[in-house]
């Protein structure tokens, strides 16, 4: 960020406004508050943040909102629950997301400097930090997990549904008897979230109606925390690998407003968003040599969820001289790799064993694939299955499912192989970003945040316009999927169908503006 260099190339004090010496610190926020007031009097960023508070004010509707929350209560609200009300809520949020894409590709950058993308994305995840959920039932999950830990119950041998009350009324039916699959950190954090929000003015009674509630939403604290990472980071990073200019201000545009990652990560609450954003710490850290704190965090993000691990092999190569960075240099690579893996390990064992949590994990890590999803693999295996059911052959439906899941897990890992061979060593962010996604496709489980596992990081991947120009159709249609899942949900398919026509018009109106007109030449070689 440009008024960062400049805070960094000056000394410790400046000179404020007012004539008055401000320390680095306090003119940062300075910066930063102008920067919030600056992008507040973009008409554009403004449209956006109305589609989220849509998105936010829609999402008071059935489709995810337990029976038993004490939103139900507020007398107003019975209007959401009737057919009528609950198509309209379903139309305020379609709204909101045709609002958010307009808004997001029209910000994209043209020329270098014009915007300040944290800002927007402050101001476009505000209207989401009080909302219930959106999209998902996840964060309900999280706090009747964490309930389980605090009574001490071990969540990686019973679901939420094993203590039953007013946590686990609130868990979906899918979920509620299956065993966590998360890591420690992210169920010790859980833990410490439902602890802090009973016993208090507003949950005075531990286990109530409100408290569940409020656990719930609480589970957005370390979610926000990792967009914050995210946010941070990636500027450094893209300064690392060499994207300067209108290359770096369209990866923040990519990255950071991506209204995929706001929904989802601020408006869902993810444990996912936590596990990225000490990735691109850990990053961050070994791009400025730190290698063992760079581990160290490698360790703590697979200890909020298992994927995070790849990273460590990005962190070691990055400790690489370049004259190392060859593979008949296999020596020195091996014995990087080793330290690094050691301390990540060492980190992620310690967290294991300070939370009293262990390893139970490893029995819950088929849990996100008994259920069907948008991942090609649960895909093609139902329709297998259900072709093998057609003719009868009953006893071989699960196997041929499970042998498809089999070939896909294969295949995801014969690619990992493929892509580390070619472009870890030279290119070692770039193998995080397209190696978390391959790992998101090939798995047994796919939801759109999964996506953003590796999308998050793809701008320091540097992928040229084509590969850009698929990821911002990606992210348009899986948050189109998810308010069209929602209008189902709502029991309002026909608004949802309707609005198929005027979202394709619109991503199709901006493609051509964007992508089909001569634009200034931005380099994409790393």
């Amino acid at each position: 960020m440009a008024v960062e260099e400049q805070v960094l190339a000056s000394p410790s004090r400046l000179q404020g406004p007012d004539g008055a010496t401000v320390t680095g610190t306090r003119r940062r926020a300075l910066d930063a508050v102008a920067a919030l007031r600056a992008e507040w009097f973009d008409p554009m960023v403004r449209q956006g943040m109305l589609g989220f508070v849509l998105v936010a004010a829609g999402s008071i509707s059935p489709a995810f909102i337990p029976d038993n929350s004490p939103l139900w209560s507020i007398d107003a609200t019975w209007v959401v629950r009737t057919p009528v009300g609950s198509a309209f809520a379903t139309v305020v949020v379609l709204a909101g997301i045709w609002l958010v894409l307009d808004a997001w590709m029209r910000l994209r950058p043209r020329s270098a400097g014009r915007h300040d993308f944290r800002a927007v994305l402050a101001l476009w995840s505000l209207p989401l930090l009080a909302a219930p959920p959106v999209f998902s039932h996840d964060a309900y999950s999280y706090a009747a997990q964490g309930w389980l830990v605090t009574n001490g119950v071990d969540p990686y041998q019973v679901g939420p549904g094993a203590l039953p009350g007013n946590f686990a009324d609130a868990v979906s039916r899918v979920w509620l008897y299956t065993p966590a699959p998360y890591g420690p950190l992210s169920l010790e954090i859980q833990r410490i979230l439902v602890d802090l929000t009973g016993g208090h003015l507003l949950a005075p009674e531990a286990g109530s109606l409100m408290h569940s509630y409020l656990a719930a939403l609480a589970m957005r604290v370390p979610a926000v925390l990792g967009v914050i990472l995210i946010a941070a980071c990636l500027p450094g990073l893209l300064r690392h690998v060499g994207a300067r200019g209108l290359e770096a201000d369209r990866g923040m545009w990519l990255a950071v407003v991506n209204p995929l990652m706001i929904a989802h990560f601020v408006g869902g609450a993810h444990n996912d968003a936590l596990m990225v954003g000490l990735t691109a710490l850990a990053l961050w850290l070994a791009a400025r040599h730190r290698l063992v704190a760079a581990a160290i965090v490698v360790g703590l993000a697979t200890a909020a969820k298992q994927p995070a691990a790849l990273a460590g092999f990005a962190v070691a190569f990055m400790a690489l001289a370049p004259a190392e960075r060859q593979w008949g240099q296999w020596r020195t690579i091996l014995r990087r790799t080793v330290v690094t893996g050691a301390i990540a390990l060492g980190t992620f064992v310690a967290v294991s064993l300070l939370t009293g949590l262990g390893f139970g994990w490893l029995h819950a890590m088929a849990v996100p694939g008994s259920v069907p999803t948008i991942a090609p693999s649960s895909i093609i295996s139902r329709l297998v299955n259900s072709v093998v059911l057609q003719w009868g052959f009953y006893e071989w439906g699960g196997v041929i499912s499970g042998a498809v899941r089999t070939l896909f897990a294969i295949a995801t890992a014969l690619f990992m192989v493929w892509l580390a061979a070619r472009i870890a060593l030279h290119r070692p962010m770039a193998f995080v970003s397209w190696g978390l996604l391959a790992a998101a496709i090939g798995g047994t489980a796919l939801h759109g945040w999964y996506l953003l596992w590796g999308g998050a990081l793809l701008p320091v991947a540097r992928p040229t316009e084509r590969v850009a120009r698929v990821a911002t159709w990606v992210s348009a249609g899986m948050l189109f999927y998810y308010g069209t899942n929602l209008a189902v949900r709502n029991s309002a398919s026909w608004v949802g169908a309707l609005a198929i026509l005027p979202l394709l018009l619109l991503m199709l109106r901006h493609d051509r503006a964007q992508w089909r007109t001569p634009s200034v030449a931005v380099p994409v070689t790393a």
